[in-house]
């Protein structure tokens, strides 16, 4: 009897298989006109890398069309629809994929009164900010997702509110939602660069004094307690690190098959080191909130002890060296908060993602020669995005002429049309069916 599981298809595979039922099919891309519910259902699972997203707003925009979302009478109504959306979208996702999701606010209003006065209780109320992105972040959240970021989508350029009352709105959050629990993401492709060099922090660290200038102060030693402000603290200093150490779950697995192979539990272990039970355990817990690295002298005690191989010798390897801060040779981590100016766009699409803010996001989370879906296209920001980073690109629409507009693009070798006229000629990215 074969219990073999079926083979993971090739990315050619999953390409040919997402294009059976396509509107419009070319090498780079696979559109698609109509409900987005039904056109995601009969897209094959586990066939998409990425999604990145912007579906309408609700009660904000009428497109037109009988099977657009976004007019739905109540909130909970639209946020219920987006649910079951993403779970489509979480079902074409490959076991690594993501999905970054845009979408903005809106405040409440045409609410009734009682005797004449705004009711006591409850969100529905007029001038209330309905905080629609993050009910339906909760509730994504609640379906199965992993909520991992929600970035400031900061707008240099947004539009001034002729309110009195309240600040003008500026910025609106991008959320980056997670099938499983690992995933791929590309840090050191939207790292950006330091504001202080290593060799500054090394000068730093030999003008300190061994005794520390902190000495004695405990207000300045917390408030310079941190990598950066240590060494100058203390002076430079020698230290050990363990740079490739693997994770703490995966060892602690290995850790628990060596004690089952040997036959021996916790307790035993933790009686031969010498060490209270309640901190042995950490090294051996696989769930990720309790599990711990053991430090260097007792991994070379559980070797001898378990009897352990040498599997993880390289990995648990100590390195000597100072106590310098050092930065990341690729640069240091962007943060959460994006500002990105508002773009115009000559079609009808009153929400247009700015380009600058796609390529971002999909530096990020896009493979290289990677799928990423759309399940809200519009204007096609996400597909020239996708594309222009050397992957292909899946989009889905209820209207035609957005996904007339994405081709003429995409025949055009890669101009923009603006206000009916086109843009300067950019260099060929694909060969267009």
């Amino acid at each position: 009897m074969n219990n073999r599981p079926p083979p993971v298809p090739t990315a050619k595979e999953r390409w040919e298989a997402i294009g059976v039922a396509a509107t419009v099919s070319a090498p780079a891309y696979h559109l698609f006109l109509g409900d987005v519910r039904s056109v995601l259902a009969a897209l094959p699972p586990s066939s998409i890398d990425t999604c990145l997203t912007s579906p309408p707003y609700w009660s904000v925009r009428d497109y037109g069309h009988p099977d657009q979302m976004g007019l739905e009478d109540e909130l909970n109504e639209y946020v219920s629809g987006m649910v079951r959306v993403f779970q489509e979208v979480r079902r074409v996702l490959t076991d690594r994929g993501t999905a970054w999701l845009n979408i903005g606010d809106c405040y409440y209003h045409g609410a009734g009164t009682v005797d004449g006065k705004p009711p006591a209780t409850g969100w529905k109320r007029n001038k209330q900010l309905c905080l629609v992105p993050f009910r339906l972040a909760i509730a994504l959240q609640e379906d199965g997702w992993w909520v991992r970021n929600a970035v400031v989508w900061h707008k240099p350029n947004a539009m001034p509110a002729s309110v009195r009352d309240r600040l003008t709105n500026a910025w609106e959050p991008v959320f980056l939602l997670a099938k499983a629990e690992r995933y791929h993401f590309d840090l050191d492709a939207v790292r950006v660069p330091h504001q202080t060099d290593d060799g500054n922090e090394r000068r730093r660290a030999e003008r300190g004094r061994a005794d520390g200038k902190a000495k004695g102060n405990d207000d300045l030693r917390r408030w310079l307690n941190s990598p950066r402000h240590r060494a100058t603290i203390d002076g430079l200093r020698e230290v050990r690190r363990r740079p490739n150490v693997p994770d703490c779950v995966e060892l602690a697995a290995y850790l628990r098959k060596a004690a089952g192979r040997k036959g021996v539990d916790i307790y035993w272990v933790a009686e031969q080191l010498g060490l209270p039970y309640e901190r042995t355990r950490h090294y051996f817990r696989t769930d990720r909130m309790g599990s711990r690295l053991p430090p260097e002298d007792v991994w070379e005690r559980l070797k001898e002890l378990l009897d352990l191989d040498t599997e993880y010798d390289d990995a648990m390897s100590v390195e000597v060296g100072d106590n310098v801060f050092r930065n990341h040779p690729n640069g240091r981590n962007p943060g959460d908060v994006q500002s990105v100016t508002l773009s115009g766009s000559s079609q009808e699409h009153f929400a247009t993602m700015p380009m600058g803010l796609a390529d971002w996001a999909l530096k990020a989370t896009l493979p290289a020669g990677g799928i990423c879906l759309d399940p809200f296209m519009g204007s096609g920001t996400t597909g020239i995005a996708a594309l222009r980073a050397g992957g292909r690109f899946v989009g889905v629409d209820v209207r035609e002429d957005f996904l007339t507009h994405f081709v003429r693009w995409a025949r055009s070798g890669g101009r923009r049309e603006r206000n009916g006229k086109p843009g300067p000629p950019q260099p060929a990215l694909f060969d267009a069916g």
